[in-house]
């Protein structure tokens, strides 16, 4: 037991992320809070000063520690070594890297079998007149005042650009693997990892690595080396992440087939991104589907329609507190609380659509032309109906490519107006959090932050504040 005390119940990030609490975070996908994880060492690297994420009771800077199972890693919050033992969620003495470092190698930086690979990597690379300089295990003094380097396998290869290879045998450590994309990131150094083998299980440091190429893993092994020698040039063995935990068939690659024009990753195919693209549209979807249906099926009430009755049921398994809040809906309001969220939809569905196109299109009121968005969130907030979800739509506009609507006279009045007049629901609340499962590039702040993080982030729910920053 030792000095273990407590377990961080709830972490508070920089915003748009807002609080997560340990129950969120252990419920989130591996790349989700793997992604967190990398961003947290990222921003402790550049500025240790300022962490991402502090603890909600002490305010020191947290971490995510992967904490091994017997069949895969469970996400925890922990406190930063200069946490406060004071703290009531002070979870016990945190190992520092270097430490670490040292009781893993005990003493040996390198093994024989990884300085055979980096030798073979380098005299493969130097098969390919393009190369015109490489080092292995060589100083890498870096353009900017601050330390350099010794990266495995350094190349430069002509117009293609400058690599640095990190040859990974024993689990690399996530500070280490942050600090090695930031510095080379910053000397305009492509930084590429190779395994040797891929573990089953994969060691969380590993995991890591993938997480920041974007769900690639490269490979130096024979089939690899083969390639090579025939090919007259580096080849690498790539891995590429399938969605459902396992990997698509390996391919071998070159230097010349990685996109690297994403600042840190160096990748074949982006199977992060895309995959949260698509789930932050999949439900939506289904909705917008629907509410095209519910046009031809009720043309003058579309939105009590059946057609929305799949995609209403489906929310309800998702959204807790979402059942219970269309009773007392019913009760208050003697209205369908389906039909209410799918005219909320429709709302939000103007402002995203009109954001997106750059035309004006509405799909709830007959206004039309110039002015049409303004003109129908004045006319639904002076309204009853949704008064009371008034801070919800202009936080929706505020952070879409319409944020300046949210700043003009008439709409600031009657959301004030609304404001005083009825009480608002928060992002707590289920029709809230609805909305946020439909529309999580905005009003989902962890989806939203990643995918900024990523250069994700759809045209239409990027605000002008992001666009100067």
């Amino acid at each position: 037991m030792a000095d273990h005390q407590r377990t961080i119940r709830i972490a508070d990030f920089e915003l748009p992320r807002g609080p997560v609490t340990i129950g969120a975070l252990m419920t989130m996908s591996r790349a989700s809070w793997e992604h967190l994880r990398s961003q947290i060492n990222l921003r402790r690297q550049s500025d240790s000063s300022v962490p991402l994420a502090r603890c909600r009771l002490c305010e020191a800077g947290v971490f995510i520690r992967s904490q091994a199972t017997k069949t895969d890693h469970v996400p925890m919050f922990v406190h930063f070594p200069e946490g406060s033992k004071d703290c009531p969620w002070y979870e016990g003495r945190t190992l520092q890297p270097d430490d670490a470092r040292a009781a893993q190698y005990q003493g040996h930086q390198e093994s024989a079998l990884h300085r055979q690979l980096c030798v073979t990597i380098e005299q493969l690379a130097n098969a390919d007149t393009r190369c015109t300089h490489s080092a292995v295990d060589t100083y890498l003094r870096p353009e900017i005042h601050k330390r350099g380097r010794w990266p495995d396998v350094y190349l430069e290869f002509g117009e293609l650009g400058k690599f640095a290879l990190e040859v990974q045998l024993s689990k690399p450590f996530a500070p280490e693997i942050a600090a090695r994309h930031i510095h080379y990131d910053n000397e305009g150094v492509r930084l590429v990892w190779i395994f040797n083998v891929l573990e089953v299980p994969l060691p969380q440091g590993f995991h890591d690595v993938i997480t920041m190429q974007r769900g690639n893993a490269f490979l130096f092994d024979d089939d690899a080396q083969a390639a090579s020698i025939e090919r007259g040039t580096l080849v690498l063995k790539c891995y590429l992440e399938n969605g459902k935990g396992g990997w698509l068939e390996p391919r071998l690659v070159t230097l010349d087939d990685l996109q690297t024009g994403y600042g840190r990753s160096a990748f074949i195919e982006d199977r992060r991104s895309d995959l949260l693209v698509a789930s932050s549209k999949e439900e939506r979807s289904c909705w917008w589907k629907a509410f095209q249906r519910a046009q031809n099926d009720k043309p003058h009430s579309p939105f009590y329609s059946t057609a929305f009755a799949p995609a209403w049921d489906s929310l309800l398994l998702k959204v807790p507190g979402l059942e219970t809040w269309k009773d007392e809906f019913w009760e208050a309001r003697s209205d369908r609380g389906q039909a209410h969220v799918a005219m909320l939809f429709a709302i939000l569905c103007s402002v995203a659509h009109s954001a997106d196109t750059g035309t004006e299109n509405v799909y709830i009121t007959k206004y039309k032309g110039e002015g049409a968005v303004l003109a129908m969130l004045n006319s639904k907030l002076s309204s009853g109906d949704f008064k009371h979800c008034a801070n919800l739509i202009d936080s929706f506009v505020r952070s879409t490519a319409l944020a300046d609507l949210a700043e003009r006279p008439s709409l600031r009045r009657m959301i004030k107006q609304a404001d005083d007049t009825e009480a608002q629901i928060d992002n707590e609340h289920p029709v809230w959090r609805a909305m946020a499962r439909l529309f999580p590039e905005v009003l989902d702040g962890l989806v939203r932050a990643e995918l900024d993080d990523l250069g994700r982030l759809p045209k239409w729910a990027v605000s002008s504040d992001m666009a100067v920053k």
